[in-house]
């Protein structure tokens, strides 16, 4: 019986566990390869075969096969260095291509429209988890990390309002509860035991982990459960999903924000929106690809490898009995029966001057052993400038493995070091508490792609989140890609309005690329952010947010969507956007390029209604006219509509500028994954 060639999803692996049919699956021309160091890949499905290499890896764990192990080892090492996009993903229309030639499917649209199959990345997740479970190796850790954070994280299509603080990208793990059940094996000895094994051979879980925010803050539903198999099923569970009563529901789109609305591919190319994907946005009901399984289980595991442990088998009196490994920085909670403690980390990747912290809080039982917390430091912090405490003092030194393939019982002292453990042990009490600063590098990564014209190519990170450009065509900047955070800013929401039609309830002024138009505001957060702008004041001799109207006031138009871009009125009356960068404030004055505000408040209303005139250069009268034109109707100043994807920051080229926001928290803007990175003149 020999393999087949198509996929096969998780059969080599269940037929390992089960059967110990170890080579019933195996494909010698990709296995034999791996085993020899090669590079077997170019050509190859992608998903086909990572579910065969899981199949190694089970194969690894149930007979103890070193070919297996090295099969696994290499496979990663390739994919890693010589296939993938920064995200952690691989594959252009589900194959992979030649090694180190990734540009190809990012900088041709039509590709880019079908990279990073979801599936690929769960199933990468899968043979990282092995990895790091049979070596402690920080590697797979970080890797893990990059890969669900920028290739999972954001491939369901989740309501705007759950994009809060508490919702976004690194929270997204704690929105649900689980217990893990993993399993133990008895061949294999690996270094991070996640399951133990009872005398009659049945696995039992050692981690129980619970988020700490639940997704609907359990409101009780007005809706019985037979809705659910009724036609409206869709609006049903989408109710259930937001909290709303029946006589709340409205007909939604079949792939509106919600349950069940999930991403085949993920786009790597400039100005595409996820939904713009050659499969676009899965429906619940009418959608049946590979990735709504994968992407269902993926979503009903985020608790996964946050957490792992180690037990020691020779244990010295008075010594540690385990190492505790805290990989992910999660806000979770870890209950550790065996002994006799509570964990709970609050952490975020968003602390002040890009800092991820973490905060980690003990409760003990009476005699509980000591244990050793392994604390990973990304390989994505600033060297030397990382700061770990335990119960307010500084803890100076670590320790770090020796090697993936060492003693795992030796250790050698290290300073606190960027890829590395931190190793920090006690008797831990109620109440005693480990911090840690953990400063984000904002860096450059270049495709990887040998070809010299591909090498201005490069993926802005901001730790291990990649920052994509928000855009509609261009991912040009003249910057200087090596000195990347002295090009990046905060972001502000300052003087940002919406106007919207007097008269009208639904028409907005708002950007069309780089035009301006009047026109009805559409669903989600694209549409929004194109009819916000920030009104800045240029009365005096610099262009500050208008925090306060008055009439008379001189002022221009930013566009939230493409900062430092003003509206502009041709001598047609045509509105578009004109980069402002290089403009005196005078020259904006004289030019056309100002307006001046007429300001009336609705006695009934108390709504602000404003007339924008621009002002025109009459130079026979040496004098600033303005004139009435189609842009002068009256509009009404509401709150702005728009928001940045949480995480957003602005990325400041000598041409131009863009607002850069983790892949992972965008849903519907477009964006680019790469930069096109020009040096200045």
């Amino acid at each position: 019986m020999r393999s087949p060639g198509t996929v096969h999803g998780a059969l080599p692996k269940c037929h390992c566990q089960a059967a110990r049919l170890a080579g019933l699956f195996v494909k010698p021309s990709f296995y034999e390869p791996l085993v020899a160091l090669q590079d077997p890949l170019p050509g190859l499905h992608a998903n086909t075969h990572l579910a065969q290499v899981n199949g190694f890896a089970a194969q690894y764990e149930v007979t103890g096969d070193k070919d297996a192990l090295t099969a696994v080892q290499h496979f990663f090492d390739v994919i890693t260095h010589h296939h993938s996009y920064a995200t952690g993903g691989s594959n252009d229309g589900e194959f992979w291509g030649p090694a180190d030639q990734v540009a190809d499917a990012v900088s041709e649209q039509q590709h880019a429209l079908e990279t990073e199959e979801t599936c690929t990345q769960y199933n990468m997740l899968k043979i990282a988890r092995y990895l790091f479970s049979w070596t402690g190796n920080v590697t797979y850790a970080d890797y893990y990390e990059r890969a669900i954070m920028n290739g999972l994280l954001g491939t369901q299509r989740m309501p705007a309002s759950d994009h809060r603080e508490n919702k976004s990208l690194e929270h997204q793990h704690q929105q649900h509860q689980h217990v893990a059940a993993a399993q133990g094996t008895d061949v294999v000895e690996t270094l991070l035991q996640l399951g133990s094994t009872t005398g009659n051979g049945m696995s039992v879980s050692r981690r129980h982990l619970q988020g700490t925010d639940d997704l609907i803050g359990g409101v009780e539903a007005a809706l019985s459960p037979l809705d659910a198999y009724s036609g409206n099923w869709r609006q049903a569970a989408f109710a259930q999903f937001r909290g709303l009563g029946a006589g709340q529901l409205q007909e939604e789109p079949e792939n509106a924000p919600g349950p069940g609305v999930v991403l085949y591919l993920l786009p790597m190319g400039a100005g595409q929106s996820k939904g713009q994907s050659s499969h676009g946005w899965g429906t619940p009901l009418h959608s049946f690809w590979c990735c709504y399984g994968s992407s269902v289980e993926s979503f009903a595991k985020l608790q996964d490898s946050v957490y792992f442990y180690r037990l020691y088998q020779d244990k010295q009196p008075g010594g540690p009995v385990a190492d505790l490994y805290i990989n992910q920085l999660v806000s979770s909670s870890l209950t550790w029966p065996e002994q006799g403690l509570t964990i709970n980390q609050t952490a975020t990747l968003r602390g002040p001057n890009n800092t991820a912290l973490t905060k980690i809080a003990f409760t003990a039982e009476a005699g509980s052993g000591m244990i050793v917390v392994q604390l990973r430091i990304p390989s994505w912090v600033s060297e030397g400038a990382s700061q770990v405490r335990l119960n307010g003092q500084t803890w100076r030194e670590c320790h770090q493995h020796q090697s993936a393939g060492s003693n795992l019982g030796s250790s050698v002292s290290t300073a606190l070091s960027a890829g590395s453990y931190c190793s920090i042990k006690g008797v831990f009490k109620t109440g005693d508490v480990i911090t840690a600063k953990l400063p984000m590098i904002i860096r450059a990564e270049t495709v990887q792609d040998k070809r010299p014209q591909f090498q201005s190519l490069k993926a802005v990170m901001a730790g291990p989140m990649l920052m994509a450009g928000l855009t509609d065509d261009t991912r040009k900047i003249t910057a200087n890609a090596s000195d990347l955070a002295s090009h990046v800013s905060e972001v502000s929401t300052e003087g940002f309005v919406s106007l919207r039609l007097q008269d009208s309830s639904d028409v907005y002024l708002q950007q069309m690329g780089t035009q301006v138009v009047a026109g009805t505001l559409q669903q989600g957060n694209a549409a929004a952010m194109a009819a916000t702008f920030r009104m800045l004041d240029i009365s005096a001799s610099e262009a500050r947010p208008v925090t306060q109207m008055s009439d008379g006031q001189q002022l221009v138009l930013e566009s939230m969507h493409l900062p430092g871009h003003v509206i502009v009125q041709d001598s047609q009356g045509q509105l578009s956007l004109q980069l402002m960068q290089h403009l005196q404030i005078e020259h904006l004055r004289s030019h056309g390029l100002a307006m001046q505000l007429s300001l009336s408040i609705a006695a009934d209303t108390n709504e602000a209604s404003i007339s924008l005139h621009m002002m025109h250069d009459n130079v026979t009268q040496n004098e600033v006219r303005t004139t009435k034109s189609t842009f002068g109707d009256d509009w009404v100043v509401e709150s702005f509509k728009g928001r940045y994807p949480e995480g957003s920051k602005a990325l400041h080229g000598q041409d131009r500028g863009y607002i850069i926001s983790p892949l992972g928290n965008i849903v519907d803007e477009k964006y680019t994954a790469y930069f096109d990175f020009q040096m200045p003149l």
